[in-house]
């Protein structure tokens, strides 16, 4: 049943190189440890779906909140800046104290934590708050650790999501106020200064760049693998919100973009479940849609479906990936994990074929957030309908997980060969925020090395 699976999901692929590596791959199915090295050297593209601060591990986050002066309190976990007051002590102390560190790596991250239905999706989230004030000031530090990573994995490229100047968006919103008309709204909070905050925005893009560049030795005559990664970012816009706030990070978004190639998407974050997630997000649609007529040619992905049964009424499980395609007009989505509880999925798979619309799947954390894996996740239905899949990590430092483990996932969840997983990796880079240009490249590069990592399997097939 296994063998009648793979052989539908798969493409057609020819070559001896190509089966070569196809048949190794069979053989190391049940092998996870072998099967893992395997897909690790294997060329995967693009990590398009990784939230910078969730994709690097609690550890660094630890050492750098300690070198910083950070504090972190003994019963919340929380971590803070100085000074230290109350149940609150320096992060150094967690750099000799074991359980303190274990304790703090437990609350940061997923590592050992067996959720039932919904405390996965709970504990995920906390984390964020919680590590926060460890990671701020530290994006560089933080882009070289997840671009040396993706580097040993043969990642080619990373779009990593970063939330910018949401103070200076709230002040505009505040001050403006919501208008129904959208023209009117923007008008208004362009007229009150909005842009004024984009060198700012600038400045944490090329910060971050310069400071991955100096620490991975980029431009010397020994740099780190990590260089070879390319990195743009996507704006995240925090959606629960009120609709004021949302529609200003949106402006903003959208104006940043315009004003700086570092920055190539926009998507909405936080949970899809929250209150203004699911009670405003026609409108939150509504308004990508309208900005997006305003900025036509601005690149959209958005959070779509992250959701299950019980986590919201099966109400809101019937129409977000539907309105995140039919009305904001999504390039891409992340997730799409309520598909099947949407209504009439068919015509949406339909209608993401059509205008080729991507799916950004995240195995691992489909699995612990909304305990969706193996036959109940809907990326088969994806992949038989024609839509382009791309597989990405959401947040592996949080997950506990990498790339390669996703395509593990792939693998032996899901039932996947090799010539799918390849199809995965071009459809990255197929629906990666890049100039024509650099996607032209960045194929033209992964054809090279496909080429090189298939040789080695040309012997095991003849």
């Amino acid at each position: 049943m296994l063998a009648l699976l793979v052989s539908a999901l798969s493409p057609v692929g020819a070559g001896a190189d190509v089966k070569g590596a196809a048949k190794r791959l069979d053989n190391l199915r049940d092998r996870p440890e072998r099967l893992r090295q395997f897909l690790r050297g294997m060329p995967k593209g693009t990590d398009l779906h990784t939230h910078l601060s969730g994709a690097v591990y609690a550890e660094a986050m630890i050492r750098w909140g300690a070198e910083d002066g950070k504090c972190v309190d003994t019963v919340t976990f929380a971590s803070s800046f100085p000074p230290c007051t109350g149940d609150q002590v320096p992060l150094t102390a967690a750099l000799t104290n074991t359980v303190l560190w274990d304790q703090i790596l437990a609350a940061w991250s997923m590592r050992e934590f067996r959720p039932d239905a919904f405390s996965g999706h709970n504990h995920f989230f906390a984390t964020f708050d919680l590590f926060g004030s460890a990671f701020s000031g530290r994006q560089g530090d933080g882009l070289a650790q997840v671009t040396k990573r993706a580097a040993t994995q043969n990642v080619q490229y990373i779009e990593p999501l970063i939330t910018p100047q949401f103070g200076a968006s709230l002040a505009i919103a505040n001050q403006v106020g919501y208008n129904p008309d959208f023209a009117t709204m923007r008008l208004a909070m362009l007229n009150a200064g909005i842009t004024n905050a984009i060198p700012a925005a600038e400045q944490t893009a090329t910060a971050a760049l310069d400071r991955r560049s100096d620490l991975q030795g980029c431009g010397t005559d020994k740099p780190d693998p990590g260089c070879s990664v390319l990195v743009h970012f996507d704006v995240q816009v925090l959606r629960n919100q009120p609709p004021a706030v949302v529609f200003a990070q949106l402006l903003f978004g959208f104006e940043l973009m315009k004003a700086d190639p570092n920055w190539v998407g926009m998507n909405m974050v936080q949970p899809e479940d929250a209150f203004y997630s699911t009670s405003q997000y026609n409108l939150h649609m509504r308004m990508v849609r309208y900005l997006r007529s305003v900025y036509p040619d601005a690149k959209v992905t958005l959070h779509a479906g992250e959701l299950v049964p019980g986590l919201a009424p099966p109400s809101d499980l019937r129409f977000h990936i539907r309105q995140a395609v039919n009305i904001a007009w999504a390039d891409r989505i992340g997730h799409g994990a309520d598909l099947r509880w949407e209504r009439n999925p068919d015509q949406i798979l339909r209608r993401m074929k059509r205008t080729g619309t991507c799916l950004e799947a995240n195995l691992t954390s489909n699995q612990q957030i909304l305990r969706l894996y193996g036959r109940r996740h809907p990326i088969r239905d994806y992949v038989k309908a024609g839509v382009k899949v791309t597989l990405s990590t959401d947040d592996e430092g949080v997950s506990r997980t990498d790339l390669t483990s996703q395509y593990v996932k792939a693998v032996r969840q899901q039932g996947f060969g090799y010539r799918r997983l390849k199809q995965f990796a071009r459809n990255g880079l197929r629906c990666a925020f890049l100039t024509p240009a650099e996607k032209k490249a960045a194929l033209t590069d992964q054809a090279t090395r496909f080429r090189k990592f298939e040789a080695r399997f040309k012997s095991k097939q003849n």
